[in-house]
């Protein structure tokens, strides 16, 4: 089973994409970016990487474009190869910031309201690239 960090300051937008994922991964939530950035932090200290990341733009403390660049910059500093990295969709309601995200490294991004079929589809197809790597 997969491990999947969803970060949304939303409660019921967390619960509605660990619901919608209960089939094929288990869900870690952070609410702010703070927690997001410890989150991702201890996952790998622990050497157990999250196997994908469901990121919010809009959060409090650190936005999710900030988080995107941090998480790329460590990356980047342990010598993992953009695209080798923890594959991160943004999931969003502002269109007009996906090239900024894909600037800044995403994989892919979801609008909101999300559509659990476009949702599962991009998940899968992630996953599957991964797990044949």
């Amino acid at each position: 089973m997969h491990k999947i960090l969803i970060v949304d300051d939303n409660f019921e937008n967390r619960m509605l994409l660990a619901e919608i994922l209960r089939e094929i991964a288990v869900c870690d939530f952070a609410a702010t970016g703070k927690e997001a950035i410890e989150a991702y932090n201890l996952s790998t200290q622990r050497q157990a990487p999250y196997s994908l990341i469901l990121l919010d733009i809009e959060l409090p403390e650190v936005n999710g474009l900030e988080i995107l660049h941090r998480i790329r910059e460590s990356e980047k500093a342990a010598g993992i190869a953009l695209g080798d990295g923890v594959p991160i969709i943004i999931v969003t309601a502002y269109e007009k910031r996906f090239v900024e995200a894909f600037n800044k490294g995403c994989d892919d991004y979801v609008l909101k309201p999300i559509d659990t079929d476009i949702l599962l589809t991009k998940i899968a197809a992630i996953l599957e690239k991964n797990d044949n790597a």
